[in-house]
């Protein structure tokens, strides 16, 4: 063997300089190659969609461009976009956190101006939004985006209001139950519950007014499951005139945010309840101290 490697040596120390060079070029190249498996889609490259779309992609890489509203800076320096007057019920926002704040020198430039915002879009308090550290994720337009074409969502009938926050609806000819999401509504009597709730009836009498034999949207929460346990569908349900009638039966009295279970509107519902209750309105009333 020994003399085998003396009378070969040449050839031996070849290919072994031929694989350490190798492995060298090997190397050289991996940061490159995991880079590119990591790095975000280019600006070019990310899906293009408005602001109001923002919550339906909640955990993907976008471009989402819209107007500036107003901007807003924290006593603690962290800078928001805001794409609406009000940004507790704005569908999505912009925040740039004070440490990257030196970054953007001016961001009172973007107030009233339509921009596009590239990045990972995250949920934070029901609402989606992109956090900046980077100048190159905002770019102001010269003129208007194109429109988004976008298909209306499909209406379906409701048959039935069985209480104040389930209904059955009539999908493609086949009756569907539907739990709303984010509420909480008296329980009226029925072979599992033997007497009402208190303001029961009145709240499955109002979501009767709201709902029956009318045509209604359902947008599914990407926060929540398809069906819950009792394979009811869990659907915000919309009117035909943009009415959300889960949040209309909390802010006039008729149900309760529903606290156990994460929702994208948990926050806004919870401001609807406290209205409520200080107005005294629905089951909220001088009522339910006379009982």
């Amino acid at each position: 063997m020994k003399n085998f490697f003396y009378k070969n040596k040449i050839h031996v120390t070849i290919i072994v300089s031929a694989f350490l060079i190798a492995g060298l070029i090997w190397l050289s190249k991996r940061p490159a190659l995991l880079l590119a498996k990591t790095a975000p889609p280019s600006q070019q490259s990310a899906k293009r969609i408005d602001y109001t779309q923002a919550p339906d992609h909640i955990g993907e890489y976008a471009c989402v461009s819209g107007k500036i509203d107003h901007v807003y800076t924290s006593e603690k320096g962290t800078v928001f976009l805001n794409f609406c007057q009000d940004y507790k019920t704005c569908p999505f926002g912009v925040t740039i956190f004070n440490k990257d704040a030196h970054k953007f020198p001016n961001p009172q430039q973007y107030e009233g101006k339509t921009v596009e915002i590239t990045g990972l879009i995250r949920a934070y308090q029901g609402r989606s939004q992109i956090i900046l550290d980077n100048l190159s994720q905002i770019k102001i337009l010269s003129h208007e985006p194109l429109p988004v074409k976008r298909e209306a969502p499909p209406t379906y009938r409701v048959v039935e209001v069985i209480d104040g926050d389930t209904i059955r609806v009539d999908i493609a000819g086949k009756i569907e139950p539907v739990r709303l999401i984010g509420i909480d509504a008296p329980e009226i009597a029925h072979p599992n519950h033997p007497q009402n709730d208190y303001f029961g009836p009145e709240a499955v009498q109002y979501a009767k007014q709201l709902l029956e034999n009318k045509l209604a949207y359902l947008i599914p929460d990407p926060m929540q499951s398809n069906r819950d346990k009792y394979n009811r569908l869990l659907r915000y349900v919309f009117l035909e005139d943009g009415t959300l009638v889960n949040a209309k039966l909390i802010a006039d009295g008729y149900a309760y945010n529903y606290i156990y279970e994460p929702f994208q509107f948990m926050k806004q519902f919870d401001y609807l309840e406290k209205q409520a209750k200080e107005k005294q309105l629905g089951l909220w009333s001088n009522k339910k101290s006379e009982n």
